[in-house]
């Protein structure tokens, strides 16, 4: 048509006429329909024609309604208008209309002719796809037909016909997009039915009639099946293992090189099984094998022929102009018109096949990647070894091979964020992962996995390598391969990586893996090695290799090169090189290495690289990450450099940047005292060096940090690097620094913000810990008063961190009780109300709660005789242990209560609290005795957390004298003698590696009611020393052969105590026999 405007008219003419007629099967009428079909569909709907969408689904109602679905010209035609209405006017058809439409178009598949019915199934397609909300009422009525005619036989099941039928059933697995409709579970059977027919059509011998087609069936089965697994997590469960044979034969196909895998049905295993070759092998019966020769073949070298060469023009942005020409002609003449033409075709038919495969393997990667989402780890961990190759000689058919063989870059990607997934989803599996070398027969899951790690490793390095000379095009997929090896640095070692550093988002992702790398646990000799190694080539390496390159060999004749010793070199790199990646995190962040006396003879007018702020602050973070285990080795020495970076980045105008500066002080601190404070502290780093460090940072660039009003966030770090400075420093500085310290901690308490308020609590906390602090009775009495007052603050976080700031304050404290030096008291009512505090804070937030029963141990190890004798502590204390007895014995949070069993073994530490129980057992000591017994002895015996059990056993042994225990000692024997008995049980297999901490602990709490023995408690205890004789002997004496003489104290001293009780003459018999018992489970045969 000549316009838009034109073909609208006409359209609405058409319309019309069709609206009026009166189809009446006879010829005239039959006539004027086709006629007004062939102008409705000769329009160009590429443009809009319909104005008026209701028109249109008034004709195309009318059209369904009177066309009957057994005239085949007719029908095709109004398929044809279907189609065009729908797929390129965007006609929304609801309603009855849909079901008229739907119906009519199911009616019409029982024609007999291929072409109708292919356009039939494009209308019902297209109908189907535009109305995914009203696919529950149209689904079981599509199955059912196509179904049929995919069971059909004749011209009706071609390849074309059945890859339509599949495109409609697939349209009926679209999720839709009303939430309401996506939990139906009326239409799981129906999914059921259409994944078994896309199975079906799956495992099918490949058909090689049509490549292109039949991949497009492929692919459109992958899709359905995707549709399906994220709907129907039961069909998932089910059919798992064949999805996931499926996913493994077709993520690989079409891919020069690897063979076709038909699919089946893959079993979960902890162990690889290889993949049987295409070709047949032979079976091992017994006797002398036959070798088979090679056959040889003429050229080694042989030419490929020009349909090999396959280019994907979308992911490499260029198309070989070489590609159509015959390279086995002597010259390009040979070739004519006709054959060029033909060779063309096959090229582009070529082209499209190779293009539609890489769909199939991005499809099959998608739905790879669905599955491991909707599917349970330890579930989809046990298919790891179909996968990932445990060694280089296990076959082709598995990830790595698909990221680095597949020509396609979306491909490429879908793979490695499958692998992604998988890595993240499975850290507490990779976490058990050790290499060793296989000498026996039995491999244990370990070790397999040890390996199929470290060839995970080995493929992501030749990934990286691949991508070391790639274009800034080629950043997403480096991303994503830089965020595929960080997500296996953080389970397991990784190092040296080589990769492009051009792109911002790309260095910063190397960043990211290396941070991981120096942030993995435990720390491995190869990651060190790898730091330390020289980043530079030397001159004459350099020299050498483009001597190579430009095809000269001439070193040997012209030139004559200098040799170094190994020690004159290692001598070098000790006083001047500083590690490569500190390097180059340092230069990143400002610090020029040029104007120092590493390179005097350059220049240092030179204007810096512009660094882009997102690679500062991951220099930033790989600088806190490396100083976590990495301090000493990397950092101690090049602390100046270190110090000059710091103070520049806390200088920045960027908020970001002076975040996370402070952060980096916060964790360089932390190291720093750590080393300072080791015992075996090398002089890498002097003291004078660490006080320089701090007074450099608060001469300045720290204070404003503090002192910054626009950023409470930047002042909160700041409190926090205060907190962090530790003892043996902050005693070395000068005065006036502790003042200002201290001063700026104590004005940020009363700050206004709530992350402000909470992180000077916490580094006061720290603060009250150093001696000179600790012992200075007005900052301890100012520290507290400040806890007290935040501990009422109504923001959680804030009473978290003055909850923690409670419990150290409450350590220090009892340091101060300890140390047995005279030292001022702090008042009587600070000390009420802090234990009022800890009381309320316990029936809090559970992390309030683990550190206020913490609080509450410990200020109950306080009050002496004479508090006890005064009323108001009367009521407090036994709120106290009524607190701690309930936070020990109820709630989900096991940390809670350990620590309340911690709690309560700290408290009856403290003798003054048991006055009053032997002579009165009915007052406040006496019924705090009771509850705190019993419950600590029912949790010993067979609670299902051994930390819990394990912190009962230190409480029940934590009272210093016999007479404390009162009339429970014998039960509280008992008690630990069947706990030791129930040492092997365990509800949680992840309560093994506890198991021996608990019987050591309830050992020594024997071996402490050992030494309170007295004659009288010998024969209460002659029937329970022999019924759990064997177990207590046993484990005794494996404890005694662990345990390094430091820690078994206790045993050694209930053996003497035994001998002392076994000299006293007037023992009865029964009780020496109880003597001498108790004697072989403390004393070990020689």
């Amino acid at each position: 048509m000549a316009g838009s405007v034109d073909s609208a008219e006409i359209f609405s003419n058409v319309s019309f006429k069709i609206g009026n007629l009166l189809f009446g099967r006879t010829e005239e009428d039959r006539a004027i329909l086709s006629k007004a079909l062939d102008e409705l569909n000769s329009i160009n709907y590429r443009y809009t024609v319909v104005t008026n969408p209701t028109k249109a689904v008034l004709l195309v109602n009318q059209c369904c309604s009177i066309i009957p679905t057994d005239d085949k010209l007719l029908v095709q035609k109004c398929s044809q208008l279907l189609w065009n209405l729908v797929n390129r006017q965007n006609i929304v058809v609801e309603g009855r209309t849909l079901t008229i439409s739907v119906q009519w178009c199911l009616n019409g598949l029982k024609i007999n002719d291929k072409a109708v019915v292919l356009d039939i199934l494009l209308a019902l397609d297209s109908l189907l796809r535009s109305n995914t909300n009203n696919i529950p009422l149209l689904i079981q009525h599509v199955i059912k037909e196509i179904r049929a005619l995919l069971n059909g036989s004749g011209e009706d099941n071609s390849l074309e016909v059945v890859l339509l039928a599949l495109q409609c059933l697939e349209a009926c697995t679209i999720e839709p997009n009303d939430t309401k409709l996506q939990s139906r579970t009326d239409l799981l059977t129906y999914f059921d039915h259409c994944g078994d027919i896309f199975m079906s059509y799956l495992n099918k011998k490949p058909d090689s009639s049509d490549d292109l087609i039949y991949s497009k069936i492929l692919k459109i089965c992958l899709n359905g099946v995707q549709n399906i697994v994220t709907q129907h997590p039961d069909y998932l469960r089910r059919e798992l293992g064949t999805i996931l044979g499926v996913v493994k034969t077709f993520m690989l196909y079409g891919i020069k090189g690897v063979d076709y895998l038909p699919p089946q049905k893959l079993l979960p295993s902890t162990l690889s099984i290889p993949e049987v070759p295409n070709n047949a092998t032979r079976e091992k019966k017994g006797g002398k094998l036959t070798k088979h020769r090679k056959h040889r073949t003429a050229n080694k070298k042989e030419l490929k022929s020009p349909e090999d060469y396959v280019f994907d023009s979308k992911s490499t942005g260029y198309t070989p102009a070489t590609a159509v020409f015959d390279y086995n002609s002597d010259s390009g003449t040979n070739c004519t018109v006709t054959g060029l033409k033909l060779k063309t075709m096959r090229l582009e038919k070529s082209a499209k096949v190779a293009q539609i495969q890489g769909r199939i393997r991005q499809t099959a990667l998608n739905l790879f990647y669905n599955v491991v989402k909707h599917t349970e780890k330890p579930m989809m961990f046990a298919y790891w070894s179909s996968f990932i190759p445990e060694g280089t000689m296990l076959g082709q058919h598995n990830l790595v091979t698909c990221i680095l063989k597949d020509p396609s870059a979306r491909s490429r990607m879908a793979a490695l964020n499958v692998l992604l997934l998988l890595l993240t989803s499975s850290k507490l599996y990779l976490s058990q992962a050790e290499l060793s070398e296989r000498s026996t027969s039995f491999t244990p899951f370990s070790v397999v996995l040890g390996y199929t790690l470290k060839e995970l490793h080995k493929g992501l390095s030749f990934a990286l390598n691949e991508m070391s000379g790639a274009c800034a095009d080629a950043g997403s997929e480096m991303f994503r391969r830089l965020s595929s090896s960080n997500a296996l640095s953080q389970d397991v070692a990784w190092h040296d990586h080589k990769g492009c550093a051009k792109h911002a988002s790309v260095q910063v992702t190397a960043l990211i893996v290396l941070g991981c790398v120096l942030a993995s646990e435990p720390v491995v000799p190869e990651t060190k090695e790898a730091m330390l190694k020289l980043k530079q080539e030397s001159e004459t390496d350099l020299l050498r290799q483009k001597c190579q390159e430009d095809g000269e060999n001439i070193l040997n004749d012209d030139f004559d090169f200098a040799e170094f010793s190994e020690s004159d070199e290692e001598g070098i790199v000790d006083e001047v090189t500083v590690p490569w990646l500190l390097k180059k995190c340092l230069t990143n962040l400002g610090v020029n290495f040029c104007d120092t006396t590493e390179c005097p003879s350059k220049s240092t007018t030179a204007t810096p690289a512009v660094v882009p702020a997102p690679v500062k602050l991951e220099s930033l973070q790989v600088l806190s990450a490396m100083s976590r285990n990495y301090f000493e080795i990397l950092m101690a020495s090049h602390i100046t450099h270190i110090i000059r970076a710091i103070d520049i980045s806390l200088s920045d105008r960027y908020t970001d940047l002076r975040l996370h500066a402070g952060r980096a002080v916060d964790f360089i601190g932390q190291a720093m005292n750590k080393y300072v404070g080791s015992e075996d502290a090398g002089n890498v780093i002097s003291m004078e060096q660490c006080l320089l460090f701090w007074q450099t940072l608060l001469n300045g660039s720290l204070i404003e940090l503090l002192q910054s009003e626009q950023f409470p966030i930047l002042r909160a770090v700041g409190c926090d690097c205060l907190g962090s400075i530790g003892p043996h420093i902050f005693e070395q500085l000068p005065r006036n620094k502790q003042i200002l310290c201290v001063t700026l901690l104590f004005s940020c308490t009363r700050d206004e913000e709530n992350s402000v308020k909470g992180a000077a609590v916490r580094a006061l906390a720290i603060c009250v810990l150093y001696p000179s602090l600790r012992e200075d009775p007005g900052f301890v009495v100012d520290t507290a008063e400040s806890i007290y007052q935040t501990l009422k603050d109504e923001n959680l976080m804030v009473r978290v961190k003055a909850s923690w700031s409670l419990g150290n304050l409450s350590d220090a404290l009892v340091l101060n009780n300890k140390s047995g030096e005279t030292l001022e008291e702090i008042p009587e009512t600070l000390t009420l109300k802090l234990l009022q505090a800890s009381i309320v804070g316990a029936s809090d937030n559970d992390k309030i709660k683990m550190n206020a029963v913490r609080a509450i141990g410990n200020l109950l190890q306080l009050i002496s005789s004479e508090l006890t004798k005064k009323s108001n502590f009367h009521e407090v204390i036994e709120q106290a242990f009524n607190v701690l007895v309930k936070n020990s014995t109820t709630g989900s949070n096991m940390k809670v209560r350990w620590n309340a069993c911690y709690a309560l073994g700290n408290a009856m530490k403290n003798p003054a609290l048991y006055q009053e129980c032997l002579n009165n057992k009915n007052s406040i000591n006496g019924r705090w005795q009771s509850a705190v017994f019993n419950s600590l002895m029912e949790l010993v015996i067979g609670f299902r957390n051994f930390k819990v059990r394990i912190n009962a056993a230190v409480a029940l042994s934590s009272p210093p004298q016999r007479q404390h225990y009162g009339q429970f000692f014998h039960s509280t024997w008992v008690s630990l003698l069947k706990a030791l008995e129930n040492s092997q049980n365990m509800e949680d297999f992840s309560e093994y590696k506890h198991r021996d901490h608990l019987v050591e602990q309830v050992c020594l709490a024997l071996g402490h009611l050992t030494t309170l023995l007295e004659p009288d408690d010998l024969l209460q205890l002659e029937d329970t020393i022999q019924l759990y004789f064997d177990t207590f002997k046993i484990h005794t004496h494996k404890v005694l052969e662990r345990l390094v003489p430091e820690k078994s104290t206790t045993l050694f001293s209930a053996s003497y105590a035994l001998t002392a009780l076994s000299k006293q003459t007037n023992l009865t018999s029964k009780q020496q026999n109880v003597v001498k018992s108790l004697t072989e489970v403390f004393v070990p045969e020689l």
